[in-house]
């Protein structure tokens, strides 16, 4: 089972920076979970929100999209730190560990992937996931050798994708056809899911379907330890020394 770190070690360091990924190595992680987003000129970054006011010092409401990578690098978040580039965190991470590169916005596998091999890294240390298939498509496409995980769903905005996603919550039966249904149409080897989601039921006929399980994001021992009796593949934690 894979000890994923969520966005780093977010329980000891501010989330999604280089301190939280040096944090997370420390722990002893087998991988690091951390959110690509473009800037305006297309560089990729390293921040899970749209936009700069629960990070940032000022409380801004500014969204990266709309910022230069010039414009970003100058933006103190709290405790001074700053938003890395991916390049800056791959060098820290390096091929030390993998890597759950979750792609928030779309268009942006091309970049990551350039990035990824700019950077040497060994694909078959990455995983790439995003709720956009297109997105995991376009990534195994350019690298075969990268594993992909369709994220059941974070959801970027309010769309009707959510409003099916609540149903398939409810109704045992249309879950686990629909949600097999998008992993297969996006070709993912794995399903990032909420942890409170599954059930032994659930993880072994995903498994059944040749779908492997990470579950997101379990900070509690107890539910820690139920999630590995029904044998998921993947726990992303904001505390890594629990698993």
């Amino acid at each position: 089972m894979l000890k994923i770190g969520h966005r780093g070690a977010k329980a000891y360091a501010l989330e999604n920076t280089l301190t939280s990924f040096r944090k997370a190595l420390e722990l002893g992680v087998d991988m690091i979970e951390f959110d690509v987003r473009l800037t305006k000129d297309k560089y990729p970054v390293v921040i899970h929100d749209r936009q700069l006011a629960r990070l940032g010092k000022n409380k801004k409401f500014k969204r990266i999209s709309h910022l230069t990578l010039h414009e970003i690098k100058k933006i103190k978040m709290k405790g001074g730190e700053r938003i890395p580039t991916l390049g800056e965190v791959l060098n820290v991470i390096e091929n030390k560990v993998g890597m759950d590169i979750e792609l928030k916005v779309k268009d942006s596998a091309q970049i990551v992937v350039q990035t990824l091999r700019e950077h040497h890294i060994d694909f078959n240390n990455v995983m790439i996931s995003t709720n956009f298939a297109k997105e995991l498509k376009m990534a195994e496409e350019m690298e075969p050798q990268i594993t992909t995980a369709l994220v059941f769903r974070s959801g970027n905005s309010l769309t009707i994708w959510l409003v099916l996603d609540f149903l398939a919550i409810l109704f045992l039966p249309i879950t686990m056809y629909y949600i097999s249904w998008l992993v297969k149409n996006a070709n993912a080897n794995y399903l990032n899911i909420n942890h409170r989601f599954l059930s032994k039921k659930k993880v072994d006929m995903f498994h059944a379907k040749g779908i492997k399980i990470c579950a997101w994001t379990v900070d509690n021992i107890k539910k820690i330890n139920y999630l590995k009796s029904l044998g998921v593949d993947g726990i992303i934690t904001n505390y890594p020394d629990r698993l």
